[in-house]
C-alpha cells in the first residue's frame, strides 16, 4: 500500500477514515472521557464539599450549570460514567454514607494523563485500569 508522508516520520494509509485515526491516535474511549471530563469538576466540588455526596448531587449540579435542570431526568443520567469511575476506583458507594473517594482519586485528579484507564459506556459499560 502506498503510504503518503506527512512528516519525515510520520506515515498515514490513505485508505484510513478520519475515524481510523482517531481511534489509533486518540483512543476508541475518547468520547467517553470527554463525558469523564464533563463531570469532572462537579465530581470534585460534590466529594470535597458535601456531608453525604451522592452521584445524584454531581449530576444536578452539572446540569445547573447548563441550564438543564428540570429539562432532563437525573435518574440514570450519565449513570456509566458513575459505574466507570467505580471500576476504576476513583470513587466508592458505601450505602447510607454514600460516596467516598477510592484509592485512585488523587491519581485521577492530580497531573497524570488518562491514559492509565480505559472507558466503555455501552449498555453494561465499564472502566478498566490499564497502568
Amino acid at each position: 500500500m502506498n503510504k503518503i508522508t506527512n512528516t519525515p516520520n510520520h506515515l498515514i494509509d490513505p485508505i484510513d477514515t478520519p475515524n481510523e485515526i482517531w481511534l489509533n491516535k486518540v483512543g476508541y474511549d475518547s468520547a467517553n472521557k470527554r463525558m469523564v471530563a464533563k463531570v469532572y469538576k462537579h465530581l470534585y466540588n460534590v466529594m470535597t464539599l458535601a456531608t453525604k455526596p451522592s452521584w445524584t448531587a454531581i449530576i444536578r449540579e452539572m446540569l445547573i450549570e447548563d441550564n438543564k435542570l428540570g429539562k432532563v431526568s437525573l435518574n440514570g443520567y450519565y449513570s456509566t460514567i458513575r459505574k466507570n469511575l467505580k471500576d476504576i476506583e476513583v470513587i466508592q458507594y458505601n450505602g447510607r454514607k454514600g460516596l467516598s473517594k477510592g484509592k485512585n482519586w488523587d491519581r485521577f485528579f492530580g497531573d497524570e494523563d488518562w491514559s492509565w484507564f480505559i472507558t466503555n459506556t455501552n449498555s453494561g459499560g465499564y472502566g478498566t485500569i490499564v497502568k
